[in-house]
């Protein structure tokens, strides 16, 4: 504060006086003295100024008062990098940059100014640039620490893990009692899922301070990874020993309570949270969402109400409220919860969805449209909604509208595999089969692994008994990325039938059935390999049994059941 007063006595003792030049005669050299000593009081009045403006949080003013010093001492570093730091402040990265990047210009030796200028760098993700002045602030100054974690921590912000293993390697060898190196050591290895040595890491940091939270959260987490789920406990009951207000600790010691089925544990965990914080508290709030996780509807709704009543704005809060009311079937209040969120808020479109499905289940559809129309207005780069409203529109057999909406959402996604899939899937029901073919090329060419569009293209071609070496070679990529899918096994199978291998489709079909016993079509496949099999009375059951699954054809089914009772009847040769 001393500085700051001496700074503003000294702008308001330089406001004083003018300085006057005879008209007549040219400027002495003592005028221009008096000319740059002007110059140099009126940065330093401005500059006390814009100390004024930062003590008071306005850092927009300070920014103005310090463009002004700038233009009567233009090459002050000090002010150059004040100017920078106050640009940081208001969020103007680049402009930051080219005044921070002059300040190390004018003084290459100022090492506080590489480091800020490497901060900026990293900020802009100039991550290059910014490991490059670490590093020449690191051949100057080896033993700046500081420095040295800043690299670090960018080199594990990059992946860059051996390098950042070689930074604090350099770290322990310097400081062995350098707590944060060995926790950065242990979040090394644990990325590299190098378990052991990051265990050995974390708990060389606890022996230096058996407090250090962050490295027994880790700890605690990497022993659940590793399946040492009572040390996972322990550990998290030491981090609540020290710190039982560490509402994550307790969240996770109660998901591994009610994981090894200790549920009278995890709720005596759940009652010390109510202990601890009051009705209202945002702690609680962590509470109501595990009550929600675990199917505790009601206590969950109990407890976000009570956040909801004391933080109206909370966002978290109130989009979870309306998700335990959905899920406890009092959908009108959970629809007004929902239509309370900000759209700004992350939880908007989600919520909003969860409003449209409330409508489609009170039988709504039209007005889950129109809403889901105006959420798109919000983000109209969301392919979910798109997909949603298509959605409501296939319910309606609106087809063409739903063309047309997903038409739209590929202007702002135009490689969403899952976009052109869909719009593949309803031209396919307007019976405009080239164009949902050509759709269903598009996503294999964006994802080769789109498992369900090798699928489409496989079991049309064999639907329409064509092109079977292809339908077969792309129905076999299909399963190598979905092997449990009864409908891939399935086109699998009447791949076979239609090349005529009777055996094989049988063989496949039966696992298809066995994975999707209520689909009425899969049945029917079954159904006709046992008929050319001449296998009649296992025909007739297996097709009797598709004719009672809902959306069976049944006009289809009963002709060939009919065929089928004929044979066992001894009618047809």
């Amino acid at each position: 504060m001393w500085s700051l007063y001496f700074l503003i006595v000294l702008a308001l003792s330089c406001m004083g006086g003018e300085k006057k030049f005879s008209s007549d005669q040219g400027p002495t050299l003592s005028g221009e003295i008096n000319s740059k000593r002007d110059l140099i009081q009126f940065a330093y009045q401005n500059y006390a100024l814009a100390c004024i403006a930062i003590a008071d949080g306005n850092y927009e003013e300070a920014e103005i008062y310090l463009k002004e010093a700038l233009k009567n001492d233009k090459n002050s570093p000090y002010l150059l990098m004040k100017l920078s730091q106050v640009l940081v402040e208001n969020g103007k990265m680049e402009e930051a940059l080219v005044f921070a990047q002059k300040a190390v210009d004018l003084t290459p030796d100022n090492l506080k100014a590489r480091e800020f200028l490497a901060k900026i760098y990293s900020r802009l993700r100039k991550f290059d640039l910014a490991i490059s002045q670490y590093r020449e602030i690191l051949t100057e100054d080896p033993g700046n620490k500081n420095v040295r974690l800043n690299l670090t921590t960018l080199f594990i912000r990059l992946k860059r893990y051996d390098p950042a293993l070689d930074e604090v390697s350099i770290l322990i060898k310097n400081d062995p009692e350098l707590i944060i190196a060995h926790y950065y050591k242990g979040r090394i290895n644990l990325e590299l899922k190098e378990y052991d040595s990051a265990k050995e890491s974390f708990l060389k940091a606890l022996e230096i301070d058996s407090k250090f939270v962050p490295a027994l959260m880790d700890l605690a987490a990497l022993y659940n990874t590793t399946d040492e789920v009572d040390r996972a406990i322990e550990t998290y009951k030491n981090i609540l020993l020290f710190y039982p207000t560490n509402t994550v600790a307790r969240e996770r010691l109660i998901d591994l309570y009610y994981k090894t089925g200790q549920e009278k544990l995890a709720e005596d965990n759940m009652e010390e949270m109510k202990r601890i914080f009051s009705p209202g508290d945002l702690e609680r709030k962590r509470l109501g969402l595990i009550y929600l996780r675990y199917g505790k509807l009601n206590k969950s709704i109990e407890e976000l109400k009570s956040i909801v009543s004391a933080w109206p704005d909370d966002q978290e809060a109130r989009y979870y409220l309306g998700t335990a009311l959905e899920g406890n079937e009092d959908l009108a209040e959970a629809y007004e919860n929902f239509d309370l969120l900000d759209p700004a808020s992350s939880y908007f479109i989600n919520a909003r969805m969860h409003m449209a499905y409330i409508l489609e289940r009170q039988e709504n559809p039209d007005k889950a449209i129109n809403l889901l129309k105006e959420t798109i207005d919000h983000k109209r780069d969301n392919p979910r909604l798109y997909l949603m409203l298509t959605s409501f529109y296939e319910i309606k057999e609106e087809y063409l509208n739903a063309v047309d909406i997903l038409k739209e959402g590929l202007k702002y996604n135009e490689k969403n595999t899952e976009l052109l899939y869909r719009l593949g899937v309803v031209l396919d029901k307007l019976k405009r089969n080239e164009e949902c073919l050509e759709r269903m090329e598009m996503v294999i060419k964006i994802n080769p692994k789109h498992a369900d569009a090798l699928n489409y293209i496989g079991y049309t071609y064999a639907d329409k008994g064509i092109y079977l070496d292809r339908a077969l070679e792309l129905v076999e990529r299909a399963i190598k990325y979905k092997p449990d899918s009864g409908y891939i096994i399935d086109s699998l199978g009447w791949i076979y039938f239609q090349k005529g291998q009777y055996d094989r489709a049988l063989e496949e079909l039966k696992k298809a059935v066995a994975l999707c016993p209520e689909d009425p079509t899969i049945n029917e496949h079954l159904g006709d390999v046992y008929v050319k099999r001449s296998d009649y009375g296992e025909a007739l059951k297996i097709y009797k049994r598709a004719l009672s699954l809902k959306n069976a054809d049944e006009e289809r089914l009963k002709g060939k059941i009919k065929d089928v009772m004929e044979h066992l009847k001894g009618n047809v040769p």
